[in-house]
Formats: structure tokens, C-alpha cells, sequence
């Protein structure tokens, strides 16, 4: 009986433990960084994961194609006054019945809490908001200073970032964003 039960239980515990070790490598995996630190990561179609955080927790995965252009704007609640993100999120709610374009606003904080009441202040919708607890995936990114936005076309190649605020009622943003959607050859 012992003999049997050492042939069972050793092989699932080394199973188990191999599971984890692979699933904890899988989730751990990043894309590389581009060569060019003055740029952000020149393509989201490189594999591996940059994970941020959506309203209520979930995760996503910035890796891969997005399929439209992204546009993924990254500030500091607790610096800024919200003016901008404001005007982000007008600007998203002004393209929010274009399928090509996704606006999603990244705060790096340390908890949704502290997100939700800045949001709730600035008047920025909540459906917008995605979080970057540790700043891990920005820094990965390229993301430098903050604020900073980063436009990606379709097929997730860095199409324009402006490093600091951004207008966004200006028409040149709009433009850049625009002609993102029929992709880019290099970086803007």
C-alpha cells in the first residue's frame, strides 16, 4: 500500500509544482523593449504580456494586434489637476461611436479607491479607467515622465507619442490618431 501511494502522490506533486513554475513563466513573460529608449515599445505584436488593470479589477493584456488604433493615455491622479484626462475622455466620448478607435486612460496608483475619487472629481467616467498599480507595464512601455500618451495603429505599432500633455482639442492630435487607422511603416 505505502508503495502504491508513493508512486501516486510523488508524481502529482512533481505535476503540481511543474504546473505552477510553467503557468508563473507563462504569465511573467514581456515583450521586448525597444532598441530606441526614446520611444515607447515600438510594437504590441511581439508577444508575451503587459497587464493592466480594467474598472473592477480585471486584467488585460496589452499584447497584440488591437485591431483598431489604441490610444493609451498614462498619468498620475494624485499630480495632476484632471484637466487633461478630462479633456482624454471627452475627446474618447467624441470617438466612441467609431469601431477603428479605443481611448483608454491608464492612472498609475496604487489602488482603485484612490482612482475612483480622483475620477469622481475630475468628471472622468470610470468605463475609460484602467490602472497600473506597480508602474511594471509602463516602465516596460518606454512610458518616461507623465503624463504621456502612445498611439498604436491596428496592427500595434507605435503610430505617435507625446511625451507630456497633450492637447486635445487640437487638430494635429486628431489628425495623427486619424491616419493611424491606416497604419504605420515606422515610428511617428
Amino acid at each position: 500500500m505505502k508503495d502504491r501511494v508513493t508512486r501516486t502522490v510523488i508524481p502529482a506533486l512533481f505535476l503540481i509544482v511543474g504546473a505552477f513554475i510553467f503557468w508563473d513563466m507563462y504569465r511573467s513573460q514581456t515583450p521586448p523593449a525597444h532598441a530606441d529608449h526614446d520611444h515607447a515599445m515600438a510594437s504590441l505584436d511581439a508577444g508575451g504580456f503587459l497587464w493592466i488593470e480594467r474598472t473592477g479589477g480585471r486584467e488585460r493584456n496589452l499584447v497584440g494586434r488591437p485591431g483598431k488604433v489604441l490610444v493609451l493615455h498614462w498619468f498620475d491622479p494624485v499630480s495632476t489637476d484632471g484637466s487633461e484626462q478630462a479633456a482624454a475622455a471627452a475627446y474618447a466620448r467624441s470617438v466612441a461611436g467609431d469601431p477603428a478607435i479605443e481611448v483608454a486612460l491608464v492612472a498609475v496608483a496604487s489602488s482603485w479607491q484612490q482612482v475612483m475619487g480622483w475620477a469622481e472629481t475630475a468628471g472622468v467616467p470610470p468605463g475609460l479607467l484602467h490602472l497600473d498599480r506597480d508602474r511594471r507595464t509602463g516602465e516596460i512601455m518606454g512610458i518616461r515622465r507623465l503624463p504621456e500618451t502612445v498611439v498604436y495603429d491596428p496592427a500595434g505599432r507605435l503610430a505617435y507619442q507625446a511625451r507630456g500633455t497633450a492637447d486635445w482639442g487640437s487638430h494635429d492630435l486628431a489628425a495623427r490618431i486619424g491616419a493611424a487607422k491606416a497604419g504605420v511603416d515606422e515610428i511617428g
